[in-house]
């Protein structure tokens, strides 16, 4: 049996099926008793079953009765197993040990959210802290696990008075710190216009206006801004943002809000403000920094023995499947595949319901990593619109759409998935085209370039279209479609500042907005999508540095550093479809990049997964 099947059968288990015995009074009451009626009880008990079995072997022969005794010693050794009474139940449950577990599943759910409910008060975009909330909350299925733990691996039996939840959590729970923030101004400008009335000599009245501006600053009132969430094994550090008002931009504007307006005899005085306001920059989830061994050392320390670390994560997986153990100094279960950058699919709702189905066929193949990009193939496959949602049924040599019943659906999508996958040797490109081609295409892609390209992709599509007589056949461009709705990125960047004649936190922040936006050859602006030299040319705009060209250009408008000297914020090049430089990103250090690129759109990138196209280097941008 399997951890994960240990786990499944374990849930819920600590809640109403466990009990512990008779209280210590009770048992001494009748301890002295017991043991004399024991006595007696063991010898009519001896004598009974002499007799029947001496009238049994006489009416069944000695074979029956052997069967019998086998039968009997069987159901023995089961009652003595944990949990052998749900198995011996036929796997059945009470209403009453449901309800407590469920009563119990809640409270720890609960003791979870109520760590992190302080997020909720800050001042930030709802979306945004949503997202802290789920990176940094504790997951439930932690102290749940403890006391499967207990369970499963120390035999114990519990009730639900024996575990807090509240105190369980408490060496996993957030703390959270605060910036104050003092520097805060507020301008104001005072516009006062007064009529000026004259008389010349023949009596004639005339008038004029004259104006008077005054301006003046003051420091706003100091207010409070989080700036650190901290665990005993991670931290996640979030940057303050200073915006100004009115219009709520990154620099300061010559707008003003209207204040008022006062007349005093001949004068009137219009007043005007702006101010800054400085609160966390909700443009983006920072990255939670875990160390796993220091979260595997809490866990030693609450009882878990180091060699059932691994037994133990997947307690805590099967509690709470949205749970990465990779995170926690815990092993990705298929592992990542080499290059393969994991992220998250940008689907509707009506394809985000299928998650738990996704994430439990996955589970079995042992590819639950691949979660967000199955469910990125499910939008291009269907957009969640039909019952069979990931388009199986011709994988069973069925007419399409004949499954209606989307966890078979499911089922069986996953199956050819998880096959391909292993064909392909963990290459995503090529495992995502062999779902639409089928496996045939693998061999055929190593041997027509030695794997995925979108010309071997267009050469057999033709080749299968003409074979079967056919107008088309599959869809040669499905990774770049079901990659669009799939944001590939790692953003764990750390950048030292001053090294660079610009602000490179800058520039990355402002490419940061844009990340899962389309790649589109030629595009220049967010609203089209960006090619690679677009990206660079629109970021370092923004912030006064002319980087306007293709990437040859911005080649040319760069001076050569050595790999020993590059620093983030250099660009660096590739030679791809053309002689010369055709690919450009901007350095991130530790072999990251930003870019813009045909499969993942704006992304941070491994500069190792562009090991088949020629490095041109490394290029700094200097002063003129």
């Amino acid at each position: 049996m399997s951890a994960n099947e240990i786990g499944s059968q374990a849930a819920g288990q600590a809640g109403g099926a466990l009990k512990k015995g008779g209280s210590k009074v009770a048992s001494k009451a009748v301890g002295k008793a017991g043991k004399y009626l024991k006595k007696l009880l063991m010898k009519f008990l001896k004598q009974l079953v002499l007799s029947i079995g001496k009238l049994i072997a006489s009416l069944i022969g000695p074979w029956g009765l052997v069967i019998i005794l086998a039968i009997l010693l069987t159901l023995a050794a089961l009652s003595a197993i944990p949990f052998a009474d749900w198995f011996l139940g036929g796997n059945a449950r009470s209403e009453d040990q449901k309800n407590a577990d469920l009563k119990y599943e809640r409270e720890f759910k609960t003791a979870a959210d109520k760590t992190v409910a302080e997020l909720w008060d800050i001042e930030a975009d709802r979306n945004w802290i949503t997202q802290v909330v789920k990176t940094v909350k504790p997951s439930w299925g932690i102290p749940a696990s403890l006391v499967r733990y207990e369970i499963m691996v120390n035999e114990k039996k519990v009730e639900l008075s024996d575990y807090k939840p509240e105190e369980l959590i408490k060496s996993f729970q957030p703390s959270f710190s605060y910036t104050t923030i003092r520097d805060d101004k507020e301008r104001t400008k005072s516009i006062v216009a007064c009529t000026v009335t004259t008389t010349d000599e023949d009596g004639n009245s005339s008038s004029h206006t004259t104006t008077e501006e005054t301006r003046s600053e003051s420091t706003r009132k100091a207010h409070d801004v989080l700036s650190d969430i901290a665990v005993d094994y991670g931290y996640m550090n979030i940057k303050p943002l200073k915006l100004y008002y009115p219009g709520g931009t990154t620099t300061l504007t010559d707008q003003w809000d209207l204040v008022g307006t006062s007349t005093s005899g001949d004068c009137t005085t219009t007043t005007y403000k702006q101010y800054d306001h400085t609160t966390v920059d909700d443009r983006y989830v920072p990255n939670f920094e875990v160390d796993g061994a220091k979260f595997q050392q809490i866990l030693i320390n609450l009882g878990v023995d180091k060699d059932d670390m691994k037994l133990f994560y997947e307690f805590i997986t099967t509690a709470d499947p949205d749970w990465n153990p990779a995170l926690y100094g815990g092993e990705n279960s298929g592992g990542y595949g080499g290059e393969w950058l994991p992220g998250s699919a940008s689907v509707p709702d009506v394809v985000l319901r299928y998650e738990p189905l996704v994430r439990k066929y996955l589970s079995l193949k042992g590819l639950d990593h691949l979660t967000q990009l199955v469910l990125a193939l499910i939008m291009q496959e269907t957009g969640g619109r039909y019952l069979d949602v990931m388009q199986s049924s011709e994988s069973l040599g069925l007419p399409p759409n004949t499954i209606t019943d989307p966890e078979l659906s499911i089922k069986v999508g996953i199956d050819h998935f998880a096959s391909v996958y292993a064909s392909a040797g963990g290459d995503i490109n090529l495992t995502l085209q062999a779902y639409n081609f089928g496996g045939g295409y693998i061999k055929y892609a190593k041997e027509h370039g030695g794997g995925y390209s979108k010309e071997n992709a267009l050469a057999f599509s033709q080749m299968m279209a003409q074979k079967m007589g056919w107008s088309r056949y599959g869809d040669p461009l499905y990774v770049d479609h079901v990659m669009r709705y799939y944001n590939a990125t790692d953003t764990s960047i750390t950048i030292t500042p001053g090294e660079q004649i610009f602000d490179v936190q800058e520039v990355l922040d402002i490419m940061s907005k844009y990340l899962g936006t389309p790649y589109l050859l030629g595009g220049r602006v967010p609203s089209t999508g960006f090619d690679c030299s677009g990206l660079l040319e629109y970021a370092f705009n923004l912030i006064g540095i002319d980087m306007w060209g293709t990437a040859a250009t911005q080649y040319n408008k760069t001076v050569a550093v050595s790999e020993a000297e590059a620093k983030p914020g250099d660009l660096v090049f590739w030679q791809t479809y053309k002689k010369g430089p055709s690919h450009v990103g901007m350095y991130l250090g530790n072999g990251k990049f930003i870019n813009s690129g045909s499969t993942y759109g704006v992304s941070i990138d491994k500069m190792s997964r562009w090991k088949n196209y020629p490095f041109l280097g490394y290029r700094r941008i200097v002063k003129k």
